[in-house]
């Protein structure tokens, strides 16, 4: 299967090297795939897409995509599966972040549920095995937490994280329908998440969550803003009115 781990960055040059590395060295012990990797770059000014540019001159699996500017992370995912599916001809997408706070270790997991027949996969902060950093602070946990809670009772979900940003997605049968449209997502931002998560259970697909470990960023601090918080209270109550229209 041709899968495609999408990677959005900005500023990301301390690190995207070595995780573009370790990313590549999980795949080589994964066998019957075919892995891509397409880094997602909003013009980032501290030359993230010209170390990517020179590690694709080395390892043809590797594409970068370089946006003009910070669109927002739900835009960057959205240009990467489009990219994904239109040009690299992808039967699966990983969403993967560029800052190290998810491990490629739990890469395997995720593709060895999508091998026994499951068409989305998410690693999971929520469920017995999977935890957070530590080093959080009692609010950022709170928050976490309580919005994956927030949502699943709000919305009647049967899954823990609702807010993962570390999922594994069949294409065939879904992307085609999916919202992958600046002007249909309803979240250019974080949220985005919440939407495609709902629209993939809708749909009927065949969910599993498997744990991981959360990891502290890399470098610099969250990309977690009061604007996400608010973002995402407005797309569970358009979600949650649909649901009560559509009745």
């Amino acid at each position: 299967m041709r899968i495609t781990v999408i990677i959005p960055t900005y500023n990301e040059a301390q690190t995207i090297e070595r995780l573009l590395r370790d990313v590549r060295g999980e795949f080589s012990g994964i066998p019957n795939h075919e892995f891509k990797i397409l880094v997602v770059d909003a013009n980032s000014p501290d030359g993230t897409g010209g170390i990517v540019k020179t590690a694709k001159k080395k390892y043809p699996e590797i594409e970068l995509l370089a946006e003009k500017g910070q669109r927002g992370l739900g835009l960057a995912y959205i240009a990467g599966m489009n990219y994904a599916r239109e040009k690299l001809e992808a039967e699966a997408i990983m969403e993967f972040d560029g800052d190290y706070q998810h491990d490629p270790k739990d890469i395997k997991k995720l593709v060895g549920e999508l091998d026994r027949g499951h068409d989305y996969v998410i690693g999971s902060r929520y469920i017995p095995g999977g935890s957070v950093p530590e080093k959080w602070s009692a609010r950022q946990k709170f928050l976490s937490k309580y919005g994956s809670w927030f949502i699943k009772k709000t919305l009647a979900l049967p899954t823990y994280d609702n807010t993962s940003g570390f999922k594994l997605s069949r294409v065939r049968g879904f992307y085609d329908k999916l919202p992958l449209d600046e002007d249909k997502i309803l979240s250019h931002y974080h949220a985005y998440k919440i939407h495609l998560l709902c629209e993939m259970l809708k749909m009927g697909a065949k969910t599993k969550e498997v744990p991981i470990k959360f990891l502290e960023r890399k470098n610099g601090s969250s990309k977690s803003t009061a604007r996400d918080i608010l973002e995402s209270l407005k797309v569970v109550s358009i979600l949650k009115l649909r649901s009560f229209l559509e009745r």
